[in-house]
This record gives structure tokens, C-alpha cells and sequence, in this order.
């Protein structure tokens, strides 16, 4: 008796496994059709994607919207933590972050020291329960001048690519979203040219880019620096594949995600 009663507890727990991995899977399917379903490649930009969650659910997210004829916005946000708390988490970020305002026939689009001041104070009014923190950067383009202003918030510097050049960390001030509800963000402005590379990453990929030194310094990975002056597609192609082979030996588990922009 004994021993059916634990074959049928087994089974039990064996079945209860099984369909919560294949809610698990739903929900990563769900969560990545909230993802772009196309990138807005043009005669002038290329976009590349890479996404990789821990499990099956992710707590990174990001987006490429065009806002008129002349801006394109774009962010890569994390929340801190993983499995489902953190993905449902970035379903909330889809849906905070807010890119322009339309009154009658009017519009106005908020530039990236807005748009983490906003969202951030969205955040902070959900009233989330426990320690509910996210990371972002957001990037406006004008696609005429190639004119791009980027503003973060605690998330990795995004890094600017040039052929001939060493690669270059976009720095500008602004801290972790979802702890004060006055926090103010900086924001800069960088002349993009033909051929530069713009790379936006979550710290789950920080591993494959390189290393910083208590924020003095940033040692480029010998993976990163053999990769850094190919087209966006092949790049993240490339950087996926780095990445599948050495995710086992990263100290820890973590969300994977990267966004190239190419000016061609």
C-alpha cells in the first residue's frame, strides 16, 4: 500500500512538473509577441536583434517604434530578478512606457529624459509588491540627420561603434527605475554617421562585451573586439552563437539581450 501511495505521489508531482513548463512555454510565447514583429530596416538603417531568456520567460523587453516620418524610438529595458515576477513585469514596461502625446491634431514627443522620468514615476505608483527595480535605456533618432539623444537608467552604457575607432561607451547619468519617485535623468546627444553601430545590451551580456573595473575603466572581451566591425546582422548572428556557447560557464544565469543599430 505504502508503495502505491508514493508511485501515485510521483506521478502526481511529475504531472504537476510537466504543466507548469507548458505554462511556462506559453508564457514565453506570449511574452516575445510582445516583442517587434518586424524591424524597421531601410535604404539608410539596419536593425539586429538578439534575445535569450534565462528559462523560459524573460525579464528583459525591448521595442523599436517609428514616432513620425523623421523620429525613431527605441529602448531595451530589465527588470531585476527573473522567471514569471520579472516577466510580467516587462508586460507592464510595454505598456508604461510612453513615446509621444497626441492632442487633437496635434503631437508632441518626449524626449528620453521624459519619457525615464515618466515611466519611472509610473512605476513607482503601481504600488508593486516587493522590490520591483528596472533598468532601461531609450534612444531617440532622427532618421534625417542621424541625430540620436539617448538617456538611462542604471542600465549598461550603450556603446558606439566607428570603423577605424575603438569602441565607446555612451555615458550619461541616471539611476535604477522604481525607487524614488523624484529621481531626475540626464540625457545626451551623439551625431550618428554611415557605418557607426549603436549597441544596447541588458547586463545578462555584459559577460560577452567586457569587463569594467569599479566604473574607471571598461576592458573590451577578445570575442567582443573580433566581432565589433561586422554588419548588424551578422554581428548579432555571430554574438547569439558566443553567447549559447559560453552561457554555461557566466557565473550565474541570466537573460541575454542585445539591439544593434547600423547607419548605413
Amino acid at each position: 500500500m505504502q508503495k502505491n501511495i508514493e508511485k501515485t505521489d510521483r506521478n502526481n508531482q511529475a504531472t504537476a512538473a510537466e504543466e507548469m513548463a507548458s505554462q511556462l512555454q506559453m508564457a514565453g510565447r506570449v511574452q516575445r509577441d510582445f516583442l517587434p514583429a518586424t524591424l524597421p530596416n531601410n535604404e539608410n538603417l539596419r536593425w539586429a536583434t538578439v534575445f535569450l531568456p534565462a528559462d523560459w520567460v524573460s525579464g528583459d523587453i525591448y521595442d523599436i517604434a517609428r514616432l513620425d516620418e523623421n523620429h525613431i524610438a527605441f529602448y531595451l529595458a530589465d527588470a531585476v530578478g527573473h522567471s514569471m515576477p520579472a516577466a510580467l513585469l516587462t508586460i507592464f514596461l510595454k505598456q508604461a512606457i510612453v513615446m509621444r502625446q497626441t492632442i487633437g491634431n496635434e503631437y508632441e514627443i518626449f524626449t528620453p529624459a521624459e519619457v525615464m522620468k515618466n515611466l519611472n514615476r509610473r512605476i513607482i505608483q503601481q504600488h508593486f509588491s516587493g522590490c520591483q527595480f528596472v533598468t532601461c535605456c531609450y534612444c531617440l533618432l532622427n532618421t534625417d540627420t542621424f541625430e540620436l539623444t539617448y538617456a538611462r537608467a542604471g542600465h549598461p552604457y550603450p556603446i558606439l561603434i566607428r570603423t577605424g575607432c575603438s569602441p565607446e561607451q555612451l555615458q550619461v547619468r541616471g539611476p535604477l527605475l522604481g525607487i524614488f519617485e523624484n529621481s531626475e535623468f540626464a540625457q545626451e546627444t551623439v551625431q550618428l554617421n554611415p557605418s557607426d553601430k549603436l549597441i544596447l545590451y541588458s547586463d545578462g551580456a555584459e559577460p560577452l562585451i567586457g569587463v569594467s573595473h569599479d566604473g574607471e575603466s571598461f576592458d573590451y572581451s577578445a570575442d567582443f573586439l573580433r566581432l565589433k566591425d561586422a554588419d548588424a546582422e551578422q554581428f548579432m548572428t555571430e554574438f547569439e552563437a558566443v553567447a549559447m556557447n559560453k552561457k554555461d560557464s557566466f557565473p550565474e544565469v541570466d537573460d541575454i539581450t542585445a539591439l544593434t543599430l547600423q547607419i548605413l
